[in-house]
């Protein structure tokens, strides 16, 4: 997908997603190493998914249309993208507190002990 034709901007989006994904799946890996019990996903984060899901079909059909359609996808297209990323990285800030405490939890299971 990186290699497609498309504006530079779109690589950007395209590289801002798959930041916030590796952040997000090495942080799980970590966490899940340290002992922490399982996290809920927040909802947020799957309706950004799905907003990127629409973007980027949207992106390659723009790329390929013409006139007046070409600028309807495109608009289209930024938007399910902005708001996609918008959420997706709101929900990875929701994770941090998540984190914290699903990591103390599970490490308090381990040894016994309760949290506070």
């Amino acid at each position: 997908l990186l290699l497609i034709d498309l504006p530079g901007a779109v690589h950007l989006m395209v590289w801002i997603v798959l930041v916030r994904e590796v952040l997000i799946a090495v942080a799980t890996v970590g966490l899940a190493l340290a002992g922490a019990r399982r996290i809920d996903v927040v909802w947020a984060g799957k309706a950004g998914t799905l907003a990127i899901m629409f973007a980027l079909p949207l992106f390659l059909l723009a790329s390929e249309a013409d006139g007046a359609l070409a600028v309807l996808l495109d608009v289209c297209a930024w938007g399910f993208a902005i708001g996609g990323i918008v959420l997706g990285w709101y929900a990875a800030a929701k994770y941090v507190p998540a984190a914290r405490d699903a990591l103390a939890e599970g490490r308090a299971a381990r040894s016994g002990a309760s949290v506070p």
